[in-house]
């Protein structure tokens, strides 16, 4: 493993497209002293944020019984009986509570748990749905882990587990990132629900590939080189205040199992990850991983959906970043070629289904060009002579184009916005 700490600068933090941000907090609860974590969680966060609250409570229909001679069926009446006992539960338990919740409304519905809760948080355009974690006694597994699971498979609403002894907004945070747009995405979404970070911890793990050992090792080698990079640009995209002290985590082995082993090595107090979106090499914590994290994890997790549709990025730089006008992209990026020919640059393409892909690393830039005829960006790198290595991506369906400059004025980063994805050049020197 190895570890970075850096202090970021004050710069603003990136926006970028709050959905949900407005809308109450849901807390799914069945009434029961297991669910009373969630309740506190929720009274923290609506406190802290002035959200309003909407209490669920799912009644799940009684299944019929096999018996010797036939099927044994619940008595015509005792859905109505438990709905009533489940109500009285759920008042007692918000009504017991040491805070002030009398304008907490109560929501009770029939039906599959998981299920209803996602459709629930959709017609509330709810900002975040509060669910216990880790419960696994039998009386207590309707609102669960499980259920936790098969919720934030469902949802596409933000979903906040918490542990049994959860007591006080999370200061310690751990973000689990591929460097893909989702990851970040996810992380930003986190800082904007809950903003009460002091450190966070920035954590990658490195894919398992099936190579020989010389290869693993020299591909090991290029993929370590790149860390840094990646590392500083995930934190400019964060924009964390400078009151936040953050630190880079590189971590090896298999993704649940690393990140849930260094959250505890660092008491970690909250989990970070995106729940869908896997990049083909950069991969890390989706489906299974998120699934264990769910499973294993001491403290709150907060796992946040990747949508079809809120994928492009606002950079955040030290520098300056310059949005390109559509009407000038053709003699912006002729100029940009003639400021950078020859430079080393690196490309990577991020798409939202496949995650976060370099292409190339340290190949010379030949230059850039916006193609009227085709309606296309097209990229060139390789060697200026001979039949060595050459590389042209063409890029369709342009959306954006953004650069950003160093401290020094030079041209540090040029985007490419595209479709639901971005392709994005950067400069080694």
């Amino acid at each position: 493993m190895t570890t970075a700490t850096v202090k970021p600068q004050a710069v603003p933090r990136p926006d970028f497209e709050k959905p949900a941000m407005l809308g109450p907090i849901l807390v799914a609860t069945d009434g029961t002293d297991s669910a009373a974590a969630t309740l506190r969680a929720t009274s923290l966060l609506a406190q802290h944020t002035g959200a309003d609250v909407i209490v669920l409570s799912v009644l799940e229909g009684l299944p019929l019984v096999g018996a010797d001679y036939g099927i044994v069926i619940p008595p015509i009446d005792s859905d109505e009986r438990r709905r009533e006992a489940l109500m009285e539960r759920v008042r007692s338990q918000v009504a017991g509570m040491d805070r002030d919740t009398y304008d907490w409304k109560i929501d009770l519905r029939d039906g599959d748990p998981a299920a209803t809760i996602a459709r629930a948080a959709r017609e509330l355009n709810a900002r975040v749905i509060v669910i216990g974690l880790g419960h696994h006694q039998l009386l207590d597994r309707l609102f669960g882990g499980e259920t936790a699971l098969h919720a934030l498979r469902l949802a596409k609403t933000p979903v906040l587990a918490v542990p049994s002894d959860f007591e006080q907004l999370p200061h310690r945070v751990v973000v689990a990132t591929d460097f893909s747009v989702s990851s970040v995405k996810a992380a930003r979404t986190a800082f904007e629900l809950i903003d009460t970070a002091e450190m966070v911890y920035v954590a990658h793990v490195a894919p398992r590939l099936e190579l020989e050992p010389e290869a693993f090792a020299a591909w090991m080698t290029l993929f370590a080189e790149g860390l840094g990079t990646a590392f500083d640009r995930i934190k400019g995209e964060l924009g964390l205040p400078a009151s936040v002290s953050v630190e880079t985590a590189s971590l090896s082995g298999k993704p649940s199992r690393e990140i849930l082993e260094f959250a505890n090595s660092v008491q970690a107090d909250l989990i970070v990850t995106g729940s869908r979106g896997a990049g083909l090499v950069d991969r890390i914590l989706v489906g299974s991983t998120a699934t264990g994290l769910l499973r294993g994890s001491r403290c709150a997790v907060l796992a946040v959906p990747a949508g079809t549709d809120e994928r492009d990025l606002t950079w955040s730089h030290s520098g300056d970043r310059v949005a390109v006008a559509s009407s000038d992209w053709a003699a912006e990026l002729d100029a940009f070629t003639k400021r950078n020919i020859g430079r080393l640059a690196s490309l990577e393409v991020d798409d939202p289904d496949l995650g976060a892909q370099a292409q190339e690393r340290d190949y010379p830039f030949l230059g850039v060009t916006w193609d009227h005829h085709d309606e296309r960006v097209e990229i060139m790198l390789g060697d200026f002579k001979g039949v060595g290595r050459h590389l042209t991506r063409g890029i369709a369906g342009v959306t954006a184009i953004d650069t950003i400059q160093d401290d020094k004025g030079r041209d540090a980063v040029l985007r490419v916005a595209h479709g639901a994805g971005q392709t994005i050049l950067s400069f080694s020197r």
